[in-house]
C-alpha cells in the first residue's frame, strides 16, 4: 500500500459510522500548516548562539542556546526559497554565530518559535519568511517605485505572496468532520512532513509565488510550493466524462469581465486543509482571480462546497502582489 492510499484508508476509517451535525469553527484563519503550533498574538525576542542549522524545505530549522537563562530553543523558519528572496543563504547563518532573533513562541509551552526576524553578527537584519513585515532593529533601504513594464492589469506574470488566506467567516463543520479533526495529530498525520504534496484547495492557499501562463485554449498556473502545475481548460463547458480524479482536480475557466473564474472538481485528496479536516471526492470549488486597477495586486477568492464535511460552503480570501523580477524557484522538499 502506498502512502497516499494509506492516508485515504485512514480517512475512510475515521468517517465510518459518524453522523452529521453542525459545529461552528472558531479558528482565526485558514493558514499555512506551520502557523498553528504557535501563539500568533505574542512576539518574543531572544539572543544567543546558533548550535544547529538545518537548511531545508518545507521549513528551515535552527537551534539557539539563548542567554539570560532562557535555555535552548528550536526555531522554525519558512522555506529556503523564502529565505533566499529575503537575502539569506545557507552560508548566512553558521553554527557558533551570536544572533538576535524574534518571532512567535509555541502555544503549547515548549521552547519553540516561529522565527520571523534575525539579526546577524555583521549587523544585517533579515526576515525569515515571505510575509511582508517591517524590520525590527535596523532601517530598511528606501523603496523605489516599480516600473510597470507594460503589463498593465495583465494576469499573466509571476505573483508574490501578499496576504494570508483567511475565511470570510468561521467554517461550519459537520459532526463527521469535527470528529476527524479531533483525532488529527499534526506531528504524525500531516502529509507535508513526509513531503506529500497537497491537493486542491490547499495547494493554492500558500504563501509562495504563483505564475499564470497564457497557452491559448488552456492557462497554465504554476505554484512554487510542491512544484505544482494546474492546467485550466478555457474551452470546454463541462469536465470530460472520462476524467479521473486527481490531486489538483480538473479546472474549467472562463472570463467574467476582467476576472478569471475557475471551477474545479474531481479532486482526490483526503484533507481540506492542514488541520485534518476531511474532504470527499464530491468537493467542488469556484475561484475568482481579480487584478487590481493599478495592476500590482491579485485578489483571490475560493468557495469550497463539500456537504459531507462542510455544513455550508466555505469562502476563503487572500492575495498576491506583483514584484518585478520575482521568479518561481524549485521547491525541493526534504522529509523531516
Amino acid at each position: 500500500m502506498n502512502e497516499r492510499t494509506a492516508i485515504s484508508t485512514r480517512r475512510r476509517q475515521r468517517l465510518a459510522g459518524w453522523t452529521l451535525g453542525l459545529v461552528l469553527c472558531a479558528a482565526a484563519g485558514h493558514a499555512h500548516h506551520s502557523v498553528f503550533p504557535y501563539d500568533m498574538a505574542t512576539f518574543v525576542e531572544l539572543e544567543g548562539v546558533i548550535t544547529e542549522v538545518r537548511w531545508r524545505s518545507p521549513h528551515i530549522r535552527l537551534r539557539i542556546a539563548a542567554e539570560d537563562g532562557a535555555g535552548e530553543w528550536e526555531l522554525e523558519g519558512d522555506s529556503t526559497n523564502a529565505a533566499l528572496r529575503r537575502g539569506l543563504t545557507r552560508d548566512s547563518i553558521r553554527v557558533g554565530d551570536r544572533v538576535r532573533i524574534a518571532g512567535n513562541p509555541s502555544n503549547q509551552g515548549r521552547r519553540e518559535m516561529l522565527v520571523t526576524h534575525i539579526l546577524l553578527p555583521n549587523g544585517e537584519e533579515h526576515l525569515v519568511h515571505d510575509r511582508p513585515r517591517p524590520l525590527r532593529w535596523t532601517q530598511a533601504p528606501a523603496e523605489t517605485v516599480a516600473v510597470d513594464a507594460g503589463l498593465g492589469r495583465s494576469l499573466f506574470r509571476v505573483w508574490s505572496f501578499g496576504s494570508s488566506h483567511r475565511p470570510r467567516q468561521p467554517y461550519a463543520y459537520t459532526a463527521a468532520a469535527q470528529a476527524a479533526r479531533a483525532a488529527w495529530d499534526a506531528t504524525t498525520d500531516m502529509p507535508a512532513l513526509r513531503c506529500i504534496a497537497s491537493g486542491m484547495p490547499n495547494a493554492i492557499l500558500n504563501p509562495y509565488p504563483i505564475e499564470f501562463i497564457d497557452e491559448g485554449e488552456t492557462i497554465r498556473l504554476r505554484i512554487e510550493q510542491w512544484d505544482a502545475t494546474r492546467l485550466i481548460d478555457m474551452v470546454s463547458e463541462r469536465v470530460p466524462a472520462a476524467t479521473a480524479p486527481s490531486l489538483l482536480g480538473y479546472s474549467l475557466g472562463r472570463w467574467e469581465g476582467d476576472a478569471l473564474v475557475v471551477e474545479t472538481s474531481r479532486v482526490d485528496f483526503p484533507y481540506l486543509d492542514d488541520e485534518g479536516t476531511p474532504m470527499s471526492q464530491d468537493v467542488a470549488m469556484v475561484e475568482r482571480f481579480t487584478v487590481s486597477e493599478d495592476g500590482r495586486r491579485l485578489h483571490h477568492e475560493i468557495r469550497v462546497t463539500d456537504p459531507e464535511n462542510l455544513a455550508e460552503p466555505a469562502v476563503v480570501e487572500g492575495s498576491w502582489n506583483w514584484i518585478p523580477g520575482a521568479e518561481i524557484r524549485p521547491y525541493g522538499c526534504e522529509p523531516e
